[in-house]
C-alpha cells in the first residue's frame, strides 16, 4: 500500500494535515488499514542540536516504516522530513515495497510558523536558535524530484486536496525495483539468531586474543577458518556495540548463505575500528 511522506517546517502543520487525510481515508476508504509513524519520545532541542542524536532519530523514524509499509497498509510518514536526501531513502523504501508514493509539503512563512510555536504547550515548543537553524536548514520538495513527486504543496489556510492525494497514491503504477531495491535473499526464522552466536564466538575470540597478542599480529578463529589481523585493541563495548551494529545491518542486507557471515562481519569489522 502506499507511503504518504509529510514534510515542512517546524510548527507548520504537518500533524494537522496528517490528521485530517487520516479521518478522509477511515472515511471514504474504510476498508484500508492506515498507520502513522511519527518521531515518538523526542526531546526536539535536544536532538536538533546535535546532528548524531539527530541522524539516530531519522535511523529509528525509517526502521518504524519499514516495519509498517506492506501490500494491506497506507503509511503516513509525520515528521520534518526536511532533508531531500532521507526523503530519498524513504522513496527507496516505497520503491523496495513495490508501492505509491507521494510527498505533502506544509508550506507556512516565517512568521506564523515562529507564532504557531509559540501556541504549543511548552514542553513541545522549539527554541527560537533551533527554529532558526531549522529554518535555514530546510531543503523544500522539488516536483522534478522522482523522490518528491508527486508533490502536493498546502499553504497554511488551504484545503487537503485529500481526493486527488488518494488518486495519486491508488491509481498510480507502482514503480518496478531497480537493483539497489531488489528483494535480498530470503532469511529463514533462525538466521539472525544463529548469525549473532557466531558472532559472539568471534568477538570472544578476539578479545581473549588480545591479551596475548601484539598489534599487527594476525590470529585465526575458531569455527571459520577466518584470519583476523589486530590493527586496535577492541574493547569488550565497542565489541557488543559492533556486534549489534553488525546484526542491523545484516537484517536489512541478508547473505545467501550463513557460512559467509564471519568474513562478511570480519571486513565489518575491520573498517568501523580503522
Amino acid at each position: 500500500m502506499p507511503l504518504v511522506v509529510v514534510c515542512g517546517c517546524p510548527s507548520s502543520g504537518k500533524t494537522k494535515r496528517t490528521g485530517e487525510l487520516f479521518d478522509y481515508l477511515s472515511k471514504h476508504h474504510p476498508h484500508i488499514k492506515v498507520s502513522v509513524v511519527k518521531d515518538t519520545n523526542v526531546d526536539r532541542n535536544v536532538v536538533y542540536a546535535d546532528s548524531k542524536k539527530e541522524v539516530t532519530v531519522r535511523g529509528a523514524l525509517k526502521s518504524a516504516l519499514e516495519r509498517e509499509i506492506n501490500t494491506e497498509t497506507v503509511v503516513i510518514v509525520d515528521s520534518l522530513n526536511y532533508i531531500k536526501g532521507f526523503r530519498y531513502e524513504l522513496h527507496c523504501v516505497s520503491k523496495y515495497a513495490r508501492t505509491t508514493h507521494c510527498v505533502i509539503h506544509c508550506a507556512a512563512s516565517k512568521d506564523n510558523i515562529f507564532k504557531f510555536n509559540k501556541l504549543k504547550p511548552p514542553e513541545d515548543q522549539y527554541s527560537d536558535e533551533i527554529l532558526e537553524g531549522l529554518l535555514m536548514r530546510f531543503e523544500t520538495p522539488n516536483s522534478m524530484a522522482r523522490w518528491d513527486s508527486p508533490l502536493f504543496t498546502i499553504q497554511v489556510d488551504d484545503d487537503l486536496p485529500s481526493k486527488n492525494i488518494c488518486e495519486a497514491i491508488f491509481n498510480a503504477k507502482a514503480p518496478k525495483p531497480n537493483m539497489s531495491t531488489q528483494n535480498p535473499p530470503l532469511m529463514s526464522p533462525t538466521f539472525v539468531h544463529e548469525a549473532d552466536k557466531m558472532l559472539q564466538t568471534i568477538g570472544a575470540a578476539i578479545l581473549s586474543a588480545q591479551k596475548t597478542s601484539n598489534i599487527g599480529d594476525t590470529i585465526t578463529l575458531p569455527n571459520c577458518n577466518e584470519l583476523f589481523t589486530i590493527n586496535h585493541v577492541i574493547s569488550i563495548a565497542d565489541m557488543r556495540r559492533h556486534r549489534k551494529q553488525f546484526l542491523t545491518y545484516l537484517r536489512a542486507n541478508p547473505v545467501a548463505n550463513i557460512k559467509d557471515v564471519p568474513r562478511t562481519f570480519l571486513s565489518f569489522l575491520t573498517t568501523a575500528v580503522a
